[in-house]
């Protein structure tokens, strides 16, 4: 048992594996959208009105819906293993004690997820709600991306005031062009069942808006790139970068649905680079010479 929740190395992966299952669940649910499965399981928390797993006629939207819901029972395995391996890992100043908080959020956030996910089925997905749904998924990614710096105890490069609040405004930035890539989608073909509503937007416009809230980060990631020289800084272009080629090609391909699954996994990957940038840096604050362990950045 020391071993498997005992060690650093332990917390380590419970905190990785966390962060990878919250990320796949989100490329699952994207699997369940593009087919069309969304009301594959119309009830919640039963599968129908008589059984709490998918019947023969439901057929593979069923199947594929109800699949979808068992992988919370996953997540919340991890999430355990995640908080006993927390709770054992050895005292290290301040930060045992914020893994501890942050895996018990994450274990929280996935119940909270399933609660979300049982009410987006009873209206039919409102688009608005399936929005919510997604971005409660891509914060589990975020704070486990923050357990995963933790646990590995990484280094913070020393920034200036300025430096420091643009990679939060970029964090920020992030957050609003997945919330619009979430209107796109709810304003598409992909809205989760033939019969589900759509937001009304006019799919051409709220894209072009979306687009451009991309390039901004864009624009953003290349001055980090600049000033920052870091290696968040590089990892959050590329990914940026190849993120804004899917769009592109999956927007004039008619928007298929290989495409839209790689754009979510694009999603993941954003956020992950986003968070681990405004965490890679802090204000500089008073030490010793020989105390000095990050290296300063100029303006």
């Amino acid at each position: 048992m020391t071993r498997l929740f005992g060690t650093t190395r332990a917390l380590r992966g419970w905190s990785l594996a966390n962060l990878i299952a919250n990320s796949g669940i989100i490329l699952t649910g994207g699997v369940v959208r593009v087919t069309g499965s969304g009301l594959g399981c119309s009830q919640w928390p039963k599968c129908t009105t008589d059984s709490y797993v998918t019947l023969p006629a439901n057929g593979l939207h069923g199947m594929i819906e109800f699949g979808n819901r068992l992988l919370t029972f996953v997540l919340i395995v991890i999430a355990v293993g995640n908080i006993i391996a927390a709770f054992r890992a050895r005292d290290r100043g301040a930060t045992v004690p914020r893994v501890r908080e942050l895996s018990i959020l994450v274990m929280v956030g996935i119940v909270l997820q399933a609660v979300v996910g049982g009410i987006t089925v009873w209206v039919k997905l409102s688009p608005y709600l399936v929005a919510v749904h997604l971005l409660l998924s891509a914060a589990l990614v975020s704070i486990c991306t923050w357990l995963v710096h933790l646990a590995w105890h990484r280094a913070q490069n020393v920034a200036n005031r300025t430096l420091v609040n643009l990679t939060r405004a970029a964090f920020v930035l992030t957050w609003v062009a997945v919330y619009l890539g979430t209107l796109v989608t709810g304003s598409g073909p992909h809205a989760g069942d033939l019969s589900s509503p759509r937001t009304g937007f006019e799919l051409e416009t709220i894209a072009k808006i979306h687009a451009m809230s991309v390039w901004l980060l864009v624009a953003l990631s290349i001055y980090f790139v600049v000033k920052l020289r870091s290696r968040q800084s590089y990892e959050l272009l590329g990914v940026l970068l190849l993120q804004g080629a899917v769009g592109y090609i999956q927007y004039f391909a008619g928007l298929p649905r290989g495409l839209i699954i790689l754009h979510l996994l694009g999603v993941c990957l954003v956020i992950i680079a986003a968070t681990a940038l405004v965490l890679s840096v802090r204000r500089p604050t008073v030490v010793h010479e020989h105390d000095r362990e990050s290296r300063t950045i100029p303006a």
